[in-house]
C-alpha cells in the first residue's frame, strides 16, 4: 500500500514537471516574441519625432537681367514620420535687396523624402510651397522704367519651389545644407545653413 502511494506520488511530480516545462517554454516564446516587435517600434521611435531650428541663406534674386544677392535667416520647426519622410514649415526672410528694390518676409510649408547614404549622413530632396510679403521700391529697382508693366510690384506673392541637399546627423542635432529653387516676381536661388535640434 505504501508502495503504491510512492509510485502514485512520483507519477504526479513527473506529470506536474511535464506540466510545466512547456508552460516554461511558452513564457519564454512569447517574451521573445514581445521583444521581436519591440525592436522596430523602437526604431520607429527614434527617427520620428518634432525638431526646431534656425537657418542662415545666401539668397541670388534675378528679374529681367538686373541680379542681386542677400543674406536672410529663417525660424524652422518640422516633425519627421520616419528616416525617409518628414513635413516641414518655416518663417523666412528674404534680406534687403536694394538693386531690386525688394525686401520681404514669407512662409513655406514642404515635404521631404530622406535616403540615408552613412549611418549618420543623408541627402533629400524637398517639394513645397511659399507664400511671401513683398516690400518693392521702384526708385531703387534698376530693372524697371517707366514705360514696364509686368515688374516687382508690392504684395504677397506664392509659388511652389523644390529643393535638394544633405544633411549630418550628431545625437540631437541635425545640420542641414540645401539649395532651394523659386520662382517668384524675381527667380530666386537659395543656398541655406540649417541648425535643426530633435526632441
Amino acid at each position: 500500500m505504501i508502495s503504491n502511494n510512492k509510485n502514485n506520488n512520483q507519477k504526479q511530480i513527473v506529470t506536474d514537471l511535464n506540466l510545466s516545462i512547456p508552460s516554461f517554454k511558452q513564457s519564454g516564446l512569447i517574451l521573445f516574441s514581445m521583444a521581436v516587435l519591440a525592436m522596430p517600434v523602437h526604431a520607429n521611435v527614434l527617427d520620428s519625432g518634432f525638431y526646431a531650428g534656425f537657418g542662415i541663406a545666401n539668397i541670388s534674386a534675378e528679374e529681367k537681367g538686373q541680379s542681386s544677392r542677400e543674406n536672410g535667416f529663417s525660424l524652422i520647426g518640422g516633425y519627421s514620420f520616419s528616416k525617409y519622410f518628414s513635413a516641414e514649415t518655416s518663417l523666412f526672410n528674404l534680406g534687403d535687396h536694394t538693386d531690386l528694390g525688394m525686401k520681404g518676409n514669407g512662409a513655406s510649408l514642404s515635404i521631404i523624402g530622406s535616403y540615408p547614404v552613412l549611418e549618420n549622413f543623408s541627402v533629400f530632396g524637398e517639394l513645397g510651397g511659399m507664400s511671401v510679403d513683398l516690400e518693392i521700391d521702384e526708385s531703387k529697382n534698376l530693372s524697371y522704367s517707366g514705360t514696364d508693366t509686368e515688374t516687382l510690384q508690392d504684395g504677397r506673392d506664392s509659388s511652389i519651389y523644390y529643393a535638394f541637399g544633405a544633411k549630418y546627423k550628431l545625437n540631437n542635432w541635425t545640420l542641414v545644407f540645401k539649395n532651394s529653387l523659386v520662382d517668384l516676381d524675381a527667380d530666386m536661388d537659395i543656398f541655406s545653413l540649417q541648425a535643426h535640434y530633435h526632441f
